[in-house]
């Protein structure tokens, strides 16, 4: 699932709850990548986008990196910074910052009052350029604070590191300006500093060499890009995540052609491609080794079960929009999946120890009664044959619980902390698995 900005975080960059239901029916993916999510409160360029930079924001988001986890998903979180993309009504009267004081022509930007034209940003100092580095550096910490994968650095659509990149935005004449050397050491620099924080195989970057779009125009982009990706292949990366955009041919004849084809093979690690994909091309494209693995975006939009779809050959649901960049649930976690498997669902069993640590705040929480054992947002995730649980029941009580599946156990177990149902809260109990029955290991 390729990364793609919804603005449902509150105006403090904190992800809520509906991105955790969000992320969750989604968590059939190979993988996601996150929507882009602010580095820093300097980064920030749209309003309602998230971000990584404070204690309320990861701890938002270990809610929902754990509730993926819970069902068997995996995700990587996309690091951003959007520099010249951005507009001083978004970010408190600051001009947005680029490497050089050149604006995007011709475009206009989402602001909180409407469309408005680009203005000239302010051109970073050395020293800050090397900051923006460090603050790349630790949102990388904080991600995995965060319990996410592993990072993706956004480094296309013409955001901060993508305008280094190219000479149309920059024109600098310090060690991050002029040549292609120069120019590639931010964002060089920055993956250095990510693989460092995270390790080997759990680093990615995206990058989109033949999209002009937001004044992303370079005289040489098959050089640039073909240095870039040479010096990337001295890092562990665990993929380059690489943009199919088309150039218009009229505007420039020298620009290569077919991206992945001219691109592609100068990688020598996991290659990851996106760009107008159906089920056929994607699959044609892994088939013929140009590429690992095909990323999708608005087709997740509005097909949360997109995996099962295709393995169905089952219809596509349109996508509204209208409702992108709306906020709340509509157009966001409101698409149905298919209709439920009819079929017998597998059974399994928990034989669950509720530990009361403090019986005087248990009896607070006390709401366990008749056969509802457990649910998240309005869901029955499991019944069993437990009695109601009162205050001054001993220590040590067994509970046995069925669950329709292995993945929906999981989820309960993680999510028992914050059942109303189960109630055992505030450290006054917890969930001990003793034994599991009928479910593979």
């Amino acid at each position: 699932m390729a990364p793609m900005t919804r603005t449902r975080a509150d105006a403090a960059g904190v992800v809520g709850e509906l991105t955790v239901r969000y992320y969750v029916q989604r968590a059939s993916a190979g993988l996601i990548v996150t929507e882009a999510t602010n580095i820093s409160a300097e980064a920030q360029g749209y309003p309602m986008t998230p971000g990584i930079w404070s204690e309320a924001q990861v701890e938002a988001w270990k809610k929902v990196t754990s509730a993926v986890h819970a069902v068997g998903g995996a995700i990587v979180m996309q690091l951003w910074h959007t520099g010249r993309i951005g507009h001083s009504d978004v970010r408190g009267g600051r001009l947005p910052v680029a490497p050089s004081a050149i604006a995007i022509a011709g475009q206009q930007h989402f602001t909180p009052t409407g469309p408005k034209p680009y203005e000239v940003p302010r051109a970073l100092t050395t020293d800050e350029v090397r900051a923006t580095v460090e603050d790349y550096a630790r949102a990388a910490v904080n991600a995995k604070a965060a319990g996410f994968d592993g990072v993706e650095l956004h480094g296309a659509f013409g955001y901060l590191p993508h305008a280094f990149l190219v000479d149309g935005a920059n024109q600098r004449t310090d060690a991050y300006g002029g040549s292609i050397e120069n120019r590639a050491r931010f964002v060089l620099e920055v993956m250095e500093r990510l693989v460092g924080v995270w390790g080997e195989g759990r680093v990615g970057i995206r990058l989109s060499p033949t999209l002009a779009y937001n004044g992303m125009v370079d005289s040489d982009p098959l050089a640039t890009f073909s240095y870039l990706i040479e010096r990337l292949n001295a890092l562990p990366l665990a993929y380059l995540h690489l943009m199919r955009a088309t150039p218009d041919a009229a505007r420039f004849p020298t620009w290569p052609r077919d991206t992945v084809a001219t691109f592609g093979p100068l990688f020598r690690g996991n290659l990851i491609v996106n760009g107008a994909f159906d089920r056929e091309s994607a699959e044609a494209m892994v088939a013929s080794g140009a590429a690992q693995a095909v990323s999708f975006g608005a087709p997740f939009v509005s097909n949360p079960d997109l995996v099962r779809r295709f393995a169905e050959g089952a219809p596509l649901a349109p996508a509204d929009p209208n409702t992108y960049y709306r906020g709340g649930a509509q157009g966001y976690a409101d698409y149905p999946a298919l209709h439920a498997d009819e079929r017998e669902p597998a059974r399994g069993y928990w034989l669950v120890q509720a530990t009361v640590t403090d019986p005087a705040a248990f009896g607070r929480y006390t709401a366990v009664a008749g056969p509802l054992i457990a649910t998240y947002g309005g869901r029955v995730l499991a019944r069993g044959d437990v009695a109601e649980v009162v205050e001054g029941s001993v220590p040590r009580r067994p509970c046995l619980i069925e669950f329709p599946s292995y993945a929906v156990a999981r989820a309960c177990y993680h999510y028992a902390g914050y059942q109303d149902a189960v109630a055992l809260r505030a450290g006054a109990a917890h969930f001990d698995i003793v034994v599991v029955e009928g479910m593979a290991p």
